[in-house]
């Protein structure tokens, strides 16, 4: 009895030695699977800043420090990783500077080392051809990369403006960090204002505030605005007369600076192309200086002075009619 009960511990001792080795072989061998699985799938790039082609998508990482990472997808979402190349090129103060896009495959990503962001505003062009096919397009980059760009839409979607609402200048609105500026453009002049509205979307001192943009279009240029009059609004000129379809702005203070890219919201995709929609930012105004000759007898002449306006905003037509030597003048809010 004593023997069979020895022999039937030392078996019971033996199979359970056995299973334990079996289970952990097999936890060893789930790891293995689960490491190499692992290293098998494309990287997941954390809230990308993506761009829409015809084609398919391209979602951007750029680091503050020039590392590049872009994630390219098919259609219906899944990742691209094999025939697609491409090259991103840096504007710079001192000269353009051209990085090739590499395919890493076993992260499944495109990846680059470009120069540091150090400006306010990079533009970065990029070139990714994909199975043959070209997708162009421009970032306006901020120091902190595309991230903050991000964090910027997530902050303005706090603030949400009515739809369709335009600035009281007939411009486009959007909320910057803790400011609502309007952007808006003079068709005929090419003259480019930021004003800096209160809750009420009614214009108020720019301060000691720096403003910037990023304009992407026709082409794509960047811009830097000064003080206008009185200090109520800031200008610049933009070379290209048509609205936009991408418009990046920032808005510099003295310890910090807001980024937003007009009306993006985080996770949506930015449509690139033709079927971009453009944002109403270029209308008719009345901001051109000039002397108009209404009549030559007995002589009206109409100055549109829009400078030259007691540095309160408002606009001064001055009228001088016939042989009356006395002069009206009209103010009037725009």
């Amino acid at each position: 009895m004593h023997a069979r009960s020895a022999l039937s511990i030392v078996a019971l001792t033996t199979l359970i030695a056995g299973s334990s080795f079996a289970a952990g072989c097999k936890s060893e061998a789930e790891v293995s699977v689960s490491e190499e699985s692992v290293a098998a799938a494309p990287v997941a790039i954390e809230e990308p800043l993506t761009e829409e082609h015809d084609g398919g998508s391209v979602g951007w990482d750029i680091a503050p420090d020039g590392n590049v990472k872009a994630i390219v997808k098919a259609p219906d979402g899944k990742p691209i990783d094999r025939d697609v190349t491409g090259t991103l090129t840096w504007k710079g103060p001192s000269g353009d500077t051209q990085v090739p896009l590499v395919l890493d495959a076993k992260a499944g990503v495109l990846v680059a080392a470009g120069p540091k962001l150090e400006a306010d505003l990079t533009e970065v062009k990029y070139n990714v051809v994909v199975a043959g096919k070209p997708w162009n397009g421009v970032l306006h980059v901020p120091a902190g990369g595309t991230r903050v760009i991000v964090e910027g839409a997530k902050k303005a979607e706090k603030r949400p403006l009515p739809p369709g609402k335009t600035g009281p200048n007939g411009g486009v609105i959007q909320v910057v960090g803790d400011d609502v500026v309007e952007v808006v453009a003079d068709k005929a002049s090419g003259q480019v204002r930021v004003y800096v509205l209160d809750p009420d979307l009614k214009p108020i001192p720019v301060g000691n505030r720096k403003i910037k943009l990023g304009f992407v279009g026709s082409g794509s240029e960047l811009i830097v605005l000064n003080p206008g009059p009185g200090g109520l609004y800031c200008v610049g000129t933009v070379t290209a007369k048509v609205n936009p379809t991408k418009l990046t702005v920032v808005v510099a203070h003295p310890t910090h600076a807001d980024v937003v890219l007009v009306g993006y919201r985080p996770g949506m995709h930015v449509v690139i192309g033709p079927s971009a929609p453009a944002l109403n930012v270029v209308v008719a105004t009345t901001w051109n200086v000039g002397v108009v000759k209404v009549k030559t007898t007995p002589g009206v002449v109409v100055v549109h002075d829009d400078d030259d306006d007691d540095d309160d905003g408002r606009h001064v037509h001055v009228h001088v009619h016939g042989k009356h030597k006395g002069k009206h003048r009209h103010k009037h809010w725009h």
